[in-house]
């Protein structure tokens, strides 16, 4: 239960702190361009990797799930992005819908931090 609250811990450092740079932020806005946005990934990605290791996780294990955080995470920030600029109604955070998508991204972060926890070898 600690691994799994420190992987929360880690999306929320990346997410909501000073760790999500303005390029990031603008680049996933509206899913493009990728760079920023696979740096974002990547930020998710070494936090976890660390605290991965810090919890003992086998090395592997943790570089196997370094590479999914990386990539999930930055494929859910791009599709919720190509998402708002093709439905000009999602920007608009005064719409039930912009927190709608808002709400399904973050579940689906949420999802890939517990499959994480899951295949640590430490989910008890």
């Amino acid at each position: 239960m600690k691994l799994l609250l420190a992987l929360f811990f880690c999306h929320w450092l990346a997410d909501y702190t000073w760790l999500s740079r303005p390029d990031m932020l603008a680049a996933k806005r509206f899913g493009k361009p990728f760079g920023p946005i696979l740096m974002h990934g990547l930020i998710h990605a070494t936090l976890m990797f660390a605290v991965l290791l810090l919890f003992g996780v086998e090395q592997i294990r943790a570089v196997e799930l370094y590479i999914f955080q990386t990539w999930t995470h930055a494929g859910i920030d791009t599709a919720k992005g190509m998402l708002n600029q093709h439905f000009v109604v999602l920007q608009n955070p005064q719409n039930v819908l912009h927190w709608c998508v808002f709400g399904l991204d973050q579940y689906a972060h949420c999802v890939v931090i517990l499959l994480m926890w899951h295949y640590s070898g430490l989910a008890v």
